[in-house]
């Protein structure tokens, strides 16, 4: 992936009441861009996220993913791009309970069918990278905060996706793990030459991007 381009994207929920989320936004994010998508509640920062990693169908508008326009696929194809194309963290890390974190990690390869040798150098890898190794064993209700954010995106680079969304990911951190896990996250999306687009309204978060895109409240 070397270009993400978005052109007169609308977001309507037709509803009891039809209500906007979106209205002809357009943006274009590149490969080793770190990007801030801000605004207030109800700007349509995780609608946004949501239609870039193929969860949400638009309105109307295109998302082109060098040049191939994801808003056409087929259900088929859309789960095919989430699994291979996008990594997704979410501010309630959106773990299983029931697993290690080892397995957490190295679920999204299990669905993809990779090797298990390969699942294990991976996994391996991942923690070593997120300094998460000790809690190879544990369980997430036994981690903190900040380790079960590290362990999200852990889970988000499984596959090695091009695009990395990230909704609100210091929304539950204290302000020691906040900054842990940003530079963290920062640092190996760059290293890994991928492109992160992160929802938020943190302060932080917006001195650490490349560039800030700010939403305008719409819902209405």
């Amino acid at each position: 992936m070397e270009k993400i381009i978005i052109e007169s994207l609308y977001v309507i929920y037709k509803e009891i009441v039809e209500t906007v989320a979106l209205e002809n936004f357009n943006a274009q994010f590149d490969r080793n861009e770190v990007v801030a998508i801000a605004g207030p509640s109800g700007s349509g920062k995780t609608s946004l996220l949501s239609c870039i990693g193929g969860v949400l169908k638009p309105t109307s508008g295109r998302i082109l993913i060098d040049g191939h326009d994801i808003t056409k696929l087929s259900d088929d194809e859309l789960v095919k791009y989430r699994r291979d194309q996008v990594g997704l963290i979410y501010q309630d890390f959106n773990l299983i309970d029931e697993f290690s974190i080892f397995e957490n990690i190295a679920l999204p390869m299990l669905i993809a069918k990779k090797a298990k040798s390969e699942i294990d150098e991976r996994v391996n890898e991942l923690l070593e990278a997120l300094d998460i190794q000790r809690y190879v064993k544990t369980f997430p209700n036994y981690l903190s905060g900040g380790e079960k954010q590290r362990v999200a995106i852990a889970v988000a680079l499984a596959n090695n996706p091009d695009i990395i969304l990230a909704d609100e990911p210091t929304g539950n951190l204290d302000l020691a793990s906040r900054e842990n896990i940003i530079n963290s996250l920062i640092k190996n999306c760059k290293e890994l030459n991928k492109a992160l687009i992160i929802a938020t309204h943190d302060p932080f978060i917006m001195e650490k991007v490349d560039r800030v895109i700010n939403l305008p409240k719409l819902i209405r």
